[in-house]
């Protein structure tokens, strides 16, 4: 068995106070915002209503009912984790991965070039499957540019969403391993 393999694995991320997962879950579908778009300071048109339900947010577990926990799977690449939705619907086997602004989306699994996810302990250390021994570690995500994702919000929409922040925002998930060396 390859490497690759052998630090591949199925887990869930979760959070202590908030739940985890695509806004379409977290808070119905279609997940609604209307959007004033920025760039380089100046204004770009008339605010946009665009779904938002494939994109990636939290919400505090008073504000919602029971959700099911964000099931992903990790396959191990030489540069790090690509990560794969593996809860049963629609987004079932998309990539997790950079999808509007810096904001963490489903992706279709053919696409290219998915956002490569490195694992951090609670030392800022990149770890892998092989450091994690226990079934629930706490850990945070680190995407290819160096940035850890946490939580966003943007003006006119009313979603936190998982998006690349930088360290002082970043969040540390309950990452739940159910099973390990996967070849998915």
């Amino acid at each position: 068995m390859n490497s690759e393999i052998k630090q591949s694995f199925v887990a869930t991320l979760n959070m202590f106070d908030h739940k985890l997962n695509l806004l379409e879950l977290l808070h119905g579908k279609p997940a609604l915002a209307t959007v004033n778009m920025f760039s380089g300071g100046f204004f770009t048109g008339k605010p946009q209503t665009r779904d938002h339900s494939s994109l990636f947010g939290i919400r505090p577990n008073a504000q919602c009912g029971p959700v099911q926990p964000l099931k992903l799977h990790f396959r191990h690449t030489v540069e790090g984790y690509v990560l794969s939705i593996k809860n049963e619907g629609e987004n079932y086997n998309k990539k997790v991965s950079e999808s509007w602004l810096e904001v963490l989306g489903a992706v279709d699994s053919e696409e290219d070039d998915p956002t490569v996810f490195t694992l951090v302990n609670h030392q800022n250390k990149p770890v892998t499957l092989n450091d994690l021994r226990t079934v629930h570690s706490p850990i945070s995500l680190m995407t290819e540019d160096k940035k850890y994702v946490g939580g966003l919000t943007v003006k006119g929409s009313p979603y936190v969403y998982l998006a690349n922040t930088h360290e002082r925002s970043k969040i540390t998930f309950i990452l739940s391993i159910l099973e390990r060396k996967v070849s998915h």
